[in-house]
């Protein structure tokens, strides 16, 4: 982990402090290894990481590589922050910092407020995106992780198709898939699980309900797998029986687009050229969709870069995105189809597995 902190720390000149102090958990993890909820990392001419009693063994066995301060507790202190400003504060001033980084995008204003009121000495300075513009680009070990946890959402669909019976609800239909995907290895769920029959496919983002399973829907499942902390991402629209007419071709449709987006991934295109690509194809046929064509996949579920349109971010080797476009009529149903991809050279590859013809249970 330690060269992803030299890259941290090869831009405090640039950006005009002593250190950085990291408290985003994704971050924090990105660049010690530590998952535990509490956690916060600062980087200076020397970096050391701070946390409470609970993490000490944790913290010993995730980041040996790195400082650390376990600091105290007290009931009488709201949280652990009484112990985490005194140790922020010892470290600042055996560090000679007086201008310090913070991440804009996830310090609270309450947080910064106790700062300043604890440590007055301290110039507090806002930092953006600093580690997520690091995360961007994947390395072959994240690459792997992120594989192996579609792999295991690939598995879980599996196991669902064979479990999909007239009556079931949307609600329980999610419960097997996310059942399905921690019995296959999965530390859980990577975001909330997209279960929609019929016409509730016609909602993009459709939180599952009471809606019973009957023949002729089709069924649109968005879910994904977490493994070393990376998360997968795949859509995959169903059909349980016999699907109208009409919803097959807009099957038929979408999945020309879905190619057409994955087509379009290569090194050295932006992500608006992917979208283009999908949206394009739809768009000659008639229909529009109102979210983007995909997203960056990482550590977390939507990260950078954004694959939506005219977004001007060169795709790079080592980027892993979605590639998700879809067609939604109201009160009739809905059709998305997504893979999880890795930027390469010529093109990508696809790391999600499940098959992308119109599957019929």
């Amino acid at each position: 982990m330690k060269p992803r902190r030299d890259a941290v720390r090869a831009q405090l000149d640039r950006l005009g402090v002593e250190g950085v102090l990291v408290t985003k958990p994704v971050n924090v993890r990105y660049l010690t290894g530590f998952s535990g909820s509490n956690g916060q990392l600062l980087v200076g001419d020397a970096d050391a990481f701070l946390t409470d009693p609970r993490y000490e063994e944790q913290s010993a066995r995730e980041c040996p590589d790195v400082e650390r301060m376990i600091y105290s507790t007290s009931a009488k202190t709201i949280g652990e922050a009484a112990g985490m400003h005194a140790a922020l504060g010892t470290l600042v001033e055996r560090l000679g910092i007086q201008r310090l980084g913070v991440e804009a995008g996830h310090m609270t204003l309450a947080a910064a407020h106790a700062i300043r009121e604890k440590l007055p000495v301290l110039t507090l300075v806002e930092t953006n995106e600093v580690v997520e513009t690091l995360r961007r680009v994947k390395d072959e070990g994240e690459i792997s992780s992120i594989g192996r946890a579609c792999a295991y959402a690939d598995q879980a669909l599996g196991e669902l198709l064979g479990a999909l019976r007239d009556g079931m609800t949307e609600v329980e239909c999610a419960a097997v898939l996310e059942d399905a995907m921690r019995r296959s290895g999965s530390e859980g769920a990577s975001f909330p699980t997209i279960v929609a029959f019929g016409e509730q496919a016609a909602e993009p983002h459709h939180q599952p309900g009471r809606r019973a399973l009957r023949a002729g829907d089709l069924i649109k499942l968005d879910f994904g797998a977490i493994c070393d902390g990376y998360c997968s991402d795949m859509t995959r629209t169903i059909a349980f029986g016999t699907p109208s007419e009409e919803m097959t071709e807009v099957y038929r449709l979408v999945a020309g687009a879905q190619q057409a987006g994955v087509e379009a991934v290569r090194a050295g295109v932006t992500c608006g050229d992917v979208d283009a690509a999908a949206r394009g194809y739809l768009r000659e046929k008639g229909y529009e969709f109102g979210h983007g064509t995909g997203h960056g996949l990482g550590l977390e579920v939507h990260e950078a870069p954004p694959v939506r349109a005219g977004a001007q971010q060169v795709l790079e080797p080592g980027m892993v995105i979605t590639v998700e476009p879809g067609i939604y009529l109201p009160g009739i149903g809905g059709v998305r189809i997504e893979d999880s991809v890795v930027v390469r050279e010529g093109g990508c590859d696809i790391l999600t597995g499940s098959t992308k013809e119109l599957v019929t249970v």
